[in-house]
This record gives C-alpha cells, structure tokens and sequence, in this order.
C-alpha cells in the first residue's frame, strides 16, 4: 500500500473501533484478520496499529495483542472545538477561573502605556457586544479582554491556551436565553474596576477583581447552577 494511503486506513481502523463491536479493553483481531478484513498486508496493518497506539487508541501488548484503550484517542484542540455541552461550557469556564486571576495579578505591574490602550479598546468592544444582548459575541469579546492581556504577557503557550479557549467558545451553547441586563451590568462594573486596578498597577485588587468577574461571567452564561 502507498504511503500516502496509510492515513485512510488509520481512519477505517479508527471509525471500526468507534463502533458498537468493541468496548474499551477489548482485544482486537490479531493482525491477519486485521488484514484480511482491510485487504492490506500485516506489515501495513501493524503499522496501522502503531499510529493508532501513538494516537492514544490502542494499546499493543507484547505477546498478548493489541488492546481497545479509548475509542476518542488523545484528547486534541481540534475536539475540544467542536464540543457543544454544557460540560464543555463549564470546563471551559473552570479553566478561565483558574488562569485569569493569576494572569492578571502578574500583569497589574507590567503594563505600559500602549497595552493600557488595548485593554481599555478590548473594554470598549465588550461594552458593545453587552448592548447588543449578543451572547456569542459577548462571550468571544470578555475572552478576548484577556487574551490580549496574555499577548501582553508575551508568554507564547498562555496565548496558544487562551486563543483555543475563546476558540472553543465560539460554538458553545449558552443555557439562558439571552443576556440578563442585570448580570450583565454587574459584570460590566466589575470589569471596569478590573481595568483600572490593572491600570493602576493594583495586583492583590486585580486578582480579587478576576476571580469576581469570572464568577459573575459564569452565572451568564450557565445560569440557576
């Protein structure tokens, strides 16, 4: 088989194992019948099988065979994206609880003039999509509030995180309705204080300050948990 053509039977392999025949910890076909099923050589089978054991699949047991270890492989950005569930949502929102306050308690002191100018036009946008009673644009512009605080960090793995993030949250599905002018509000002083803490070079009050407006943007976006 070309090479080329090995990616394509990788998926077939995979797409087999997705289905309902086998249950994780499930010994596969040996490598002949893996074969003959596929129409293949084993040399390529087994090669089939070391990229799906790369891919977190299969685990290949020696003298034993080889094993069904998940039926999602190793968990990629690229799922991560496509997740629309409120568990998604709620991750996504822990994971924003977790890195925000911290992000922004490193970077109260470090800010110049320039990035003060980004982070009060980043504050304006949000003012906007808030108005509007858009939430996915809501959602996108108070992720993107921080994502350029952490372009401002220079920290290039905190972008990657924080890019991926607001990526991820563009597909997922609010609970409420719409935006509740109320919460909304609140978030928006909240975000204002966070500004001119960060401003201002206030590091305890901004990660204070994070951490209560990532509680609030949670009651938004998942209300009544």
């Amino acid at each position: 088989m070309a090479s080329s053509q090995r990616p394509i039977l990788c998926q077939k392999v995979a797409d087999m194992l997705k289905g309902t025949s086998f249950s994780v910890g499930d010994r596969l076909p040996g490598e002949r019948r893996l074969a003959e099923m596929f129409d293949t050589s084993r040399n390529t089978i087994r090669e089939v099988l070391c990229n799906l054991e790369t891919m977190g699949y299969v685990e290949i047991r020696q003298k034993s065979g080889c094993y069904l270890k998940s039926k999602d492989g190793r968990i990629s950005w690229n799922q991560l994206r496509r997740r629309k569930s409120q568990i998604a949502t709620r991750q996504i929102l822990d994971t924003l609880a977790l890195v925000i306050p911290t992000l922004a308690r490193e970077q109260a002191s470090r800010l110049t003039t320039s990035d003060v100018a980004t982070l009060e036009n980043a504050t304006a946008r949000l003012g906007e999509a808030i108005v509007n009673f858009d939430s996915t644009i809501f959602t996108r512009a108070y992720i993107a509030f921080f994502l350029a605080l952490a372009k401002i960090s220079a920290n290039d793995y905190l972008i990657l995180l924080m890019k991926e993030l607001q990526a991820a949250a563009h597909n997922l599905e609010h609970a409420g309705t719409g935006l509740a002018e109320v919460q909304t509000g609140f978030l928006f002083e909240y975000h204002v204080e966070l500004f001119n803490a960060l401003k201002s070079s206030r590091a305890d009050e901004a990660e204070k300050l994070a951490l209560q407006c990532m509680h609030t943007f949670a009651s938004i976006v998942l209300p009544g948990e």
